[in-house]
Parts: C-alpha cells; sequence; structure tokens
C-alpha cells in the first residue's frame, strides 16, 4: 500500500506541473474497455475475456503531448476450472503519457503508461475459498486514435508480475469518452 500511495503522489505532481503549460483545459472522461488476459492470468482464468470501466482526466502539454491520469476497475468472470472455480479483478490507479504524431489531441497517437495494481484472486476448491490481495506496479503500452474531441478508441498492453511465477497479462481494446 506505502508504493500505492507514492504513485498516486508522483502522478497527481506531475498532473499540477504540467497544468500550467496546458495547451487546452483539462478534460476528464470515461473509458470500457474488453481484456483478452495473456500468459499466467489467461490460464488463471480460464481464457475468458475481462471487463474495465474507469475514469480519466487529460491534460494537454501542447507539442502532441499529453498526460492522462486514470483510475480503472477490471473484472474477470468465474472461471470454472476441474473442481476449482477461480476469480480475479483488480484497481489499478496510474499514468500514462501520449503522444499525437499530428502535434494535435484529435490524431493517432503512442501511450505508455505506469500504474500501482490493486489484484483480489480468489480460488474456491468447494470446501473453501482461498483469497489473495496484492499491489504491484503495472506498466501499460499501446496506442489509439483520438476522433474528435469527445471520441476515442485504443489498443493497449497491460503487464503485472504477481510473484516469480505468475504475470497478469492482458490486451485491452476499448473507448474513451471525454467531457
Amino acid at each position: 500500500m506505502r508504493h500505492f500511495s507514492r504513485f498516486a503522489l508522483a502522478a497527481l505532481a506531475a498532473a499540477a506541473l504540467a497544468a500550467p503549460l496546458k495547451a487546452e483545459e483539462p478534460r476528464f472522461g470515461v473509458e470500457g474497455l474488453v481484456n483478452a488476459p495473456l500468459g499466467d492470468l489467461k490460464d488463471f482464468v480460464d481464457s475468458k475475456p475481462g471487463f474495465s470501466v474507469g475514469a480519466l482526466g487529460t491534460f494537454d502539454l501542447g507539442a502532441g503531448n499529453m498526460l492522462r491520469p486514470r483510475l480503472d476497475y477490471t473484472s474477470y468472470p468465474n472461471a470454472n476450472l476441474a473442481n476449482l472455480r477461480n476469480e480475479a479483478s483488480n484497481v489499478a490507479l496510474g499514468c500514462d503519457y501520449l503522444y499525437f504524431f499530428a502535434q494535435r489531441p484529435e490524431a493517432f497517437y503512442l501511450l505508455g503508461g505506469l500504474s500501482a495494481v490493486r489484484w483480489s484472486f480468489s480460488t474456491d476448491a468447494g470446501f473453501g475459498k482461498i483469497s489473495t490481495d496484492t499491489t504491484k506496479v503495472g506498466l501499460t503500452l499501446g496506442g489509439g486514435y483520438q476522433w474528435n474531441r469527445t471520441v476515442g478508441t485504443e489498443l493497449r498492453y497491460t503487464t503485472s508480475r504477481i510473484d516469480s511465477g505468475f504475470n497478469a497479462n492482458a490486451l485491452q481494446g476499448g473507448v474513451t469518452i471525454r467531457f
């Protein structure tokens, strides 16, 4: 939890420093994503896709540069494997850097980001439920297209190392709406 608080403070500080440099007023919005689990996470949730919803803010720094703090909630449906029932979900607080190739915030962009991810895993073997919660660093890489001032689409790869034998990776595709 200590790392989560430090990251949240760093993201807010970066956003506060960026505010005076803005090329357009800060905007806020929501996002909806479909998640295709990869690797160890795919095995844990039996390849079932997950869904994410989130809130975001955008701080345009000008010349095609933007910061985007975000808060996401992701849930994967129950996976039934033999006699086990697995569940996975997370809450992530992060900040992405977006670079727009056209030097304006309505165009194709690449993104990279860091987040603090609070994972919750549970397994029910029929005789009792075993739950684990952990907070880890998450990395995000991807790209998207901002169609107009309001609607954008993006594809991103996320990874979070849970422990030495388990990586929670996903490919996410979704829509962002800014107000």
